[in-house]
């Protein structure tokens, strides 16, 4: 899933080419998505800690409203440490989410198939392997290239690369195996990766059976590759390596702190607002004896403590109902700040059971990823094919088929002899 929306050339992306345009010719802006990791972060939902030069506050984390961790892969090496994460299908993600917070014995094969790369590819699925990874956080996953075959042009066409490689290794290898005489079956190979996607030709020789060229090409090229996993995230600021299921309990535990830290901020927003309107509420009662009280101070000062003493209100209501407008104390005002007060007792009183109750929270994150899954969900790019499944032939090495003399001399040796040579000789 891009968090950035790009328009111009900024280079290929399976490519050891990264000639891009220059500045004037590009632009880019945050894709939609981008919103459900920022939302909310003005309601206190994170910490804010100093930046570099502590001139500025920035956010701890992002308030992600998705687990972003195993959306987009995630790459890197520190001191001592290092973090290889593959990405997931943002919808498998979610949909595993709400099942682990409904259930935490759920069974997350059932959702997460399998790693999701941007590029696509085919990934070899073996479950045994599979779930190791999502246990530790560790292992490998292999994949491989998707082609078709034209036949009418009698050309492969690679429509997808793994992760791991780029279309020049691929391709110098091939020439490279070409050389060396141990493929024949391949008149010429080029790329024309372009705005319609990656595509990697291959022109065939005559009779030509190419699935088992492609067989050995996966064999002996970096067409078929293996994505080594890391999961090393930071918890609370130490490096640990998670699987998959610790992954979501560790970002579904945070994602309700920040729930509830957003509905504590939204509480006390409402209960400020109430607590005024209350203090309103008892000048509406009796507008004439606030007018009265204003009237009769003779200092600008003592307007607000005298309102305390009339009323029996605090100084923060005071304050509010002496900047009030006279042109504001009519009837409709009146109605329609009382209708309010109704209204916050009843959000006060819904944001309180919210607290209360994990069950709820549970609830909204549930009913927010379900709504992630409607906005942004997208069918998976990497096809999966069961290792059980795949012929793989032995690779033997072709011997040229021609006639040939044999003579055995006085010495004990044998020679070959072409008819054509010994007709010359």
């Amino acid at each position: 899933t891009p968090f950035v929306d790009s328009k111009g050339n900024f280079g290929k992306v399976f490519s050891r080419d990264m000639s891009y345009a220059a500045s004037r010719y590009t632009e880019a802006k945050l894709d939609p998505i981008c919103a459900e990791l920022f939302g909310d972060i003005d309601k206190d939902t994170v910490d804010f800690v100093d930046n570099y030069d502590n001139t500025l506050k920035e956010p701890s984390l992002l308030p992600a409203a998705f687990p972003s961790v195993l959306v987009n892969a995630n790459t890197g090496i520190a001191v001592g440490m290092a973090s290889s994460i593959c990405s997931f299908n943002l919808e498998e993600v979610c949909r595993t989410t709400i099942g682990l917070l409904k259930d935490p014995d759920f069974d997350i094969l059932s959702t997460l198939l399998a790693p999701d790369f941007i590029g696509g590819a085919q990934i070899i699925y073996d479950r045994q392997v599979i779930e190791n990874i999502y246990r530790t956080g560790r292992g490998s996953i292999r994949m491989r290239g998707r082609y078709t075959y034209d036949k009418y042009a009698n050309c492969i066409d690679i429509l997808s690369i793994p992760q791991t490689t780029t279309c020049e290794a691929i391709i110098e290898k091939v020439i490279d195996l070409v050389k060396q005489g141990k493929i024949r079956e391949i008149s010429d190979i080029r790329d024309e990766t372009g705005i319609d996607g990656l595509k990697i030709t291959i022109d065939l020789k005559r009779q030509t059976n190419p699935d088992k060229l492609m067989q050995k090409l996966y064999k002996m090229t970096p067409l078929e590759d293996s994505f080594s996993c890391n999961f090393n995230v930071l918890i609370a600021g130490t490096p640990k390596v998670l699987g998959v299921r610790e992954l979501l309990n560790e970002w579904s535990a945070f994602r309700m702190e920040c729930v509830k830290r957003r509905t504590y901020f939204d509480l006390h927003k409402k209960q400020d607002r109430l607590h005024l309107l209350r203090g309103l509420e008892k000048i509406l009662l009796d507008i004439d004896k606030a007018i009265r009280i204003i009237r009769h101070t003779e200092e600008e000062s003592l307007v607000v403590p005298n309102l305390m003493e009339g009323f029996d209100i605090d100084e923060i209501q005071a304050e509010y109902v002496a900047e009030i407008k006279l042109r504001h104390l009519n009837r409709e005002y009146i109605l329609k700040h009382t209708a309010d007060i109704q209204q916050l007792e009843k959000d006060i009183a819904e944001l309180e059971g919210i607290l209360g109750s994990n069950k709820k929270i549970k609830a909204i994150i549930i009913k927010e990823l379900e709504n992630i899954i409607k906005k942004y969900g997208q069918p998976r790019k990497s096809m999966i094919i069961y290792a059980d499944t795949i012929e793989e032939e032995d690779i033997e090495e072709e011997v040229p088929d021609y006639p040939v003399n044999l003579f055995f001399t006085r010495e004990g040796y044998f020679k070959k002899i072409t008819p054509l040579s010994l007709r010359m000789g």
